[in-house]
C-alpha cells in the first residue's frame, strides 16, 4: 500500500492535495462530511451529557471523550500536524498544550513518518559543489567526513522538517548528545535531488579535504630519560660505578658515527691535495764528470713519508 501525505488544499478549499514523497505524484481527496467527521468528531449533545452512566466502563469512556474534547479545544489535529511538520517534537507540543504526549502522538505519528522518509531521501541526494552536484550522495560524504573527524557514522542522527515556505531542511547530529548540528536545504528531484549547506558545519561535513585538515594530531609519547649511574663503595675502599648497558652502548655507537664522519672529512681533505709529479731521471748523452757531484734532487713526499732514499747507491 502506498503512503500518501497531506500537502495543501486547492484554491476553493473543496479538495485536499496529497502527495507521494517517493514518486512526487499528487492526488485529490474531496472534503466531504465523512472526512470532516473523521478529522473533527461531533461534539456530544446536551441529551448525551444528561444521560447517567450505567457502569464503570461508561464512566471511563466519558472521561476519554472529555479529554479528547479538551485536546481538540486546545490544539486541533491539523495544528498539531503543522507544528510537527515544521520541526516540533511531540514532547514540546505536549508541554505547550498541557496534553499528554500519547494523545499528541496519535495525530503526530503520520507526520513523523513523513519527516523520517524525507530525511532518508535527503541522504540519497547529491550535495551541490562548485561544478554542480557531486557524484557521491550526502549520506556517503557525511559518513566519510565523520570518520576523518574521528566520529562514528552509525551514531549520527538524521532528521528533516518542512518550513512554512515549503522548503525541506535536513539536520544531522554527529552524536545523539551533540550540541552542534549541520543543516542543508533539500530539493527533491530526479536522480535523488540536491542539497545545499546552510551553516559552517554542513560545509565541513561535505568537504572531505576540510575534514582531513581538522583531524586531531596524534600525541607522541615523551621518551623516558636514561637512568643515572649509581656509585657503590666496596669494603676495600674502592668505588664502583654502575651504568645502564643499553645507554652505554648507544653512546658508544654515537661516538663511532661521529668519529667516522671526522675520518671521512680528513680523507677528503688529503685527497684534494695534488701529489707532485714523480721525479724522472733523464739519461745524459754527454760524458759524465766523475770529479764533480751532481746537484742533489729533492725527494718526493712519499719517499719522505715512508723513509725511502732517493738514491739507493749512496
Amino acid at each position: 500500500m502506498r503512503e500518501l501525505h497531506a500537502d495543501r488544499s486547492d484554491a476553493d478549499g473543496t479538495h485536499i492535495i496529497v502527495m507521494d514523497l517517493e514518486s512526487g505524484e499528487e492526488f485529490r481527496i474531496p472534503v466531504d462530511t465523512m472526512l470532516r467527521e473523521l478529522v473533527h468528531p461531533p461534539e456530544p449533545t446536551a441529551a448525551d451529557a444528561d444521560t447517567p452512566a450505567d457502569d464503570t466502563a461508561d464512566n471511563d469512556t466519558a472521561d476519554t471523550v472529555a479529554d479528547d474534547r479538551t485536546a481538540a479545544r486546545s490544539l486541533t489535529p491539523r495544528e498539531i500536524q503543522a507544528r510537527v511538520r515544521a520541526g516540533a517534537t511531540v514532547e514540546e507540543i505536549a508541554e505547550a498544550t498541557g496534553v499528554t504526549a500519547d494523545k499528541i502522538h496519535r495525530f503526530a505519528h503520520p507526520v513523523l513518518l513523513e519527516r523520517s522518509r524525507a530525511a532518508e531521501l535527503a541522504r540519497a541526494s547529491h550535495p551541490m559543489g562548485v561544478d554542480g552536484p557531486t557524484p557521491g550522495t550526502l549520506g556517503e560524504i557525511v559518513a566519510e567526513c565523520l570518520v576523518l573527524r574521528g566520529g562514528a557514522p552509525q551514531n549520527a542522527v538524521w532528521d528533516a522538517w518542512r518550513t512554512g515556505a515549503g522548503q525541506w531542511v535536513v539536520q544531522v547530529l554527529p552524536t545523539p548528545d551533540s550540541e552542534v548540528s549541520a543543516h542543508w536545504r533539500f530539493t527533491p528531484g530526479s536522480h535523488g535531488g540536491t542539497t545545499d549547506p546552510m551553516d559552517d558545519l554542513a560545509v565541513e561535513l561535505t568537504e572531505p579535504d576540510l575534514a582531513r585538515a581538522q583531524r586531531r594530531p596524534t600525541v607522541v609519547p615523551t621518551p623516558e630519560p636514561a637512568a643515572a649511574p649509581t656509585r657503590e663503595v666496596a669494603a676495600d675502599g674502592h668505588e664502583y660505578v654502575t651504568v645502564d648497558a643499553d645507554d652505554l652502548t648507544g653512546r658508544q655507537q654515537r661516538r663511532r658515527d661521529q668519529f667516522g664522519e671526522v675520518l671521512d672529512l680528513r680523507y677528503d681533505d688529503d685527497s684534494a691535495i695534488e701529489a707532485p709529479a714523480p721525479h724522472e731521471e733523464h739519461e745524459s748523452t754527454g760524458p759524465r764528470h766523475r770529479g764533480k757531484r751532481a746537484t742533489p734532487t729533492v725527494p718526493a713526499w712519499e719517499d719522505v713519508l715512508l723513509g725511502v732514499r732517493s738514491h739507493p747507491n749512496e
